[in-house]
């Protein structure tokens, strides 16, 4: 009973679906602004810059990034209806005005052509991804040369028992990440650390296709 619990709340998650699913949204909106914001920092994103966010959930991160890319266009994917309603929502200014687009999918097929974005970035995403080293490599597709990716995550000793023992999610190391990214093909991989007096458990790992 604990297992299926633990599951299931893992699968929300991952993918929120109707009232619970919008209860975490909204649990997400609220915990995760420092997340989006010390992750957005790191991403050098210009007024005219081409952004991709993966897993945007309640869409907190997309909306900062739209707020600097003030010229420029700011895409995101993710698989979960509730999320993009949410999110569409949050962005609806943007949105309106063309400069924001948010769609369901998933990471694993991006409805992008190559060479389309600056930036891709995802926050607390990849915890959910199958098998990783693909999607990262469509991410690498839909990137311009010299494009720059960001995944955040928290170590994968931070997180309780409970959800270390889920089967639905996959944690990592933010050094064993940066040689998965590796292998997808990205140079110049680097993790990065929030400053110590923020005392926040986080690893930002960036690469250059």
């Amino acid at each position: 009973m604990r297992n299926r619990l633990r599951n299931f709340i893992a699968n929300q998650f991952g993918n929120p679906r109707g009232l619970f699913g919008r209860f975490i949204g909204n649990g997400m909106a609220k915990r995760n602004v420092y997340d989006a914001e010390w992750t957005v920092s790191l991403l050098g994103i210009q007024p005219a810059s081409h952004v991709l966010e993966i897993g945007f959930g309640p869409g907190v991160s997309t909306r900062m990034a739209s707020e600097k890319a003030v010229k420029g266009f700011v895409a995101g994917i993710d698989h979960s209806a509730t999320m993009v309603q949410a999110a569409r929502k949050r962005n609806a200014d943007a949105i309106k005005a063309g400069r924001v687009e948010l769609r369901q999918g998933d990471v694993s097929s991006l409805p992008y052509p190559d060479d389309t974005f600056d930036i891709a970035f995802s926050l607390h995403s990849i915890y959910f991804w199958h098998d990783p080293v693909p999607c990262l490599k469509e991410l690498r597709r839909v990137l311009k040369p010299g494009g720059l990716l960001a995944i955040t995550i928290q170590p994968k000793d931070k997180w309780n028992e409970d959800a270390r023992a889920s089967n639905v999610m996959t944690f990592y190391f933010g050094r064993d990440l940066a040689l998965i990214i590796t292998s997808a093909g990205y140079r110049e991989v680097r993790v990065e650390i929030p400053p110590e007096k923020d005392k926040v458990f986080l690893e930002c790992i960036l690469g250059i296709k």
